[in-house]
């Protein structure tokens, strides 16, 4: 049931997006809390739980699950309705959109079903449909690939063997390196370990363009242990970001956390997204690492952000492009690493899944 609190009544605004909510350690969780219903109005905060569904808050806070496409579709900030995660805060503030219903939850005094509250039409501003242009405030992302043309990798050695008899390894599991110089090192250097995962990265729509190979950053270790003149020095895998093997790579440290502002795109430049990090099996979204085709040639710079834009009507044809379509925004990356003629990103916004390929541009007309 809604109720009145002032004349108006409480619409709810969503923070994040809508779903089954999973356990992120990204998004944390939090000591969290779960109270109101519609029967005594929506709370003032809500802060996600493990397994909620923007269908299962709608039914609980506003009395009707089936409100939930209208919660998403008049928020700016709800991205992909298919993502919430623990601790996400869903936050409620006095509007109009919605009319007061005439009746309760309960029914009609002769038994009959509840009348649904009216819909206040929303007005869409005119022009390019443009969305995520908010500043998202100082936070860290991790960066956790590169490009790279043979012969520009740094290469010490690699993960030889290991203490453990376990095929995968991760934090404070010791490591036998074997480096080219051994006596280069000391206790307490620090490395990074990567694979190359992909061998040729080639632009997905123009022809010879090819950006080496691309490389998973999988783990940072500390070397703890040097004996002058023998073959292996031994280190502790400090942090990692994916599983750590024998035969992975080992080479300078390598930054990973990397901490940015995103503003909204501001410039004349456009591009592609060329690569990512993941396997193509993965939605890409918020936090991917991805690389695009423009670089410090093109006068990208570090924190630049380019709007993810496409043209198609997904129901008609979900992969190919229309041309004669405007263009619509589905995502933003910022720029966190800068080459000569590509670019390292992260995905900071997306209201579905993107793609290799997905064309990018910093003003949409």
């Amino acid at each position: 049931m809604w109720k009145r609190m002032g004349g108006a009544l409480l619409a709810a605004t969503l923070i994040t997006n809508p779903a089954t909510a999973q356990d992120f350690d990204e998004f944390g969780g939090g000591d969290g809390f779960s109270f109101g219903s519609a029967e005594f109005g929506p709370p003032n905060v809500y802060i996600v739980q493990r397994g909620d569904t923007l269908w299962e808050i709608s039914e609980r806070f506003l009395g009707n699950s089936y409100y939930w496409p209208r919660l998403w579709s008049i928020n700016e900030q709800v991205t992909n309705p298919h993502w919430i995660y623990p601790g996400n805060q869903i936050k409620f503030r006095m509007g109009t959109l919605y009319d007061p219903p005439d009746i309760g939850i309960d029914g009609l005094d002769d038994g009959g079903p509840a009348e649904l509250p009216a819909i206040v039409p929303v007005e869409t501003a005119c022009g390019p449909n443009v969305r995520f242009e908010a500043k998202r405030p100082l936070r860290s992302y991790l960066a956790t690939g590169f490009l790279a043309q043979r012969g520009d990798v740094e290469i010490y050695g690699e993960v030889a063997k290991a203490r453990g008899q376990q095929t995968y390894l991760s934090e404070r599991d010791l490591l036998y390196l074997k480096v080219d110089d051994p006596d280069a090192f000391q206790c307490g250097d620090v490395v990074s370990v990567y694979r190359r995962i992909r061998k040729r990265v080639k632009h997905p729509t123009s022809r010879g363009q090819k950006y080496g190979s691309l490389y998973r950053i999988v783990a940072e270790a500390r070397v703890v242990h040097v004996v002058e003149g023998e073959p292996y020095i031994t280190a502790a895998i400090r942090q990692s970001w994916s599983e750590v093997i024998r035969g992975d790579l080992v080479g300078p440290q390598m930054p990973v956390a990397i901490e940015i502002e995103v503003q909204a795109p501001d410039g004349q430049l456009d591009g592609t997204i060329v690569e990512r990090v993941e396997d193509a099996a993965h939605f890409m979204g918020p936090g991917e690492t991805v690389f695009i085709d423009r670089g410090r040639a093109d006068g990208v710079r570090v924190g630049d952000s380019f709007h993810v834009v496409e043209q198609r009507d997904p129901h008609v044809d979900i992969k190919k492009e229309d041309e004669d379509l405007p263009y619509s925004v589905i995502g933003r990356v910022v720029i966190v690493r800068v080459d000569e003629y590509s670019a390292t990103a992260i995905v900071s916004d997306a209201d579905r899944s993107l793609t290799v390929g997905n064309k990018l541009l910093q003003k949409v007309e």
